[in-house]
């Protein structure tokens, strides 16, 4: 993952470095005057170049993105915004918005992972409970099954046993017959 953003960002500064920076406006030759030199001008840091500005906003977020412990893209993404809203016409606005537009779209990415999780999660508890009421139900099944054959098989015994009853009947009934003829 890390490889990744790091190819993502070295391919970012590939295409950023291509691009033209704007235009130089030369400035006409301006005839010095030399005054006389009454005190000693103490300097005034200058304010760093607005390049340096605009090129630190985005470094800053792109050491916000490569921290080894833990990026921080919501901090790199505000950096980048901020380069983008100061400086309108920075070389560097490609480039950040290039990255949010990244951020955005990593974002947008874990978020659907997030939901493809969660509709894992769902199926595979779906499937488990499925799986349990299919066991369930054939274990159902198989006790209804053994109680109908022991039924059917109760049932047979008690069937051959009424053919034998009504065989004995029968026999009983025609010896019974006898009788009655003999004592006539």
């Amino acid at each position: 993952m890390k490889m990744g953003i790091f190819f993502w960002v070295l391919a970012l500064f590939f295409i950023v470095g291509c691009a033209t920076a704007p235009p130089v406006i030369e400035k006409k030759d301006v005839k010095e005057v030399a005054e006389p030199a009454a005190k000693p001008v103490v300097e005034t840091p200058a304010a760093p170049p607005r390049l340096f500005e605009e090129r630190d906003l985005l470094l800053d977020g792109v050491a916000l993105l490569n921290r080894p412990e833990r990026p921080d893209p919501e901090k790199a993404r505000s950096s980048f915004l901020s380069l983008i809203q100061r400086y309108p016409q920075s070389r560097w606005r490609p480039a950040a918005e290039a990255f949010i537009r990244l951020i955005d779209e990593r974002d947008a990415f874990r978020e659907m992972r997030r939901q493809d999780r969660l509709l894992v999660d769902k199926t595979r508890t779906e499937r488990l409970r499925a799986l349990q009421e299919n066991e369930l139900l054939k274990k159902a099944v198989r006790e209804l099954t053994e109680n109908l054959q022991s039924e059917t098989a109760a049932l047979a015994q008690e069937n051959e046993q009424m053919k034998r009853d009504i065989q004995r009947l029968k026999a009983l009934e025609i010896e019974l017959q006898k009788r009655e003829r003999m004592l006539r």
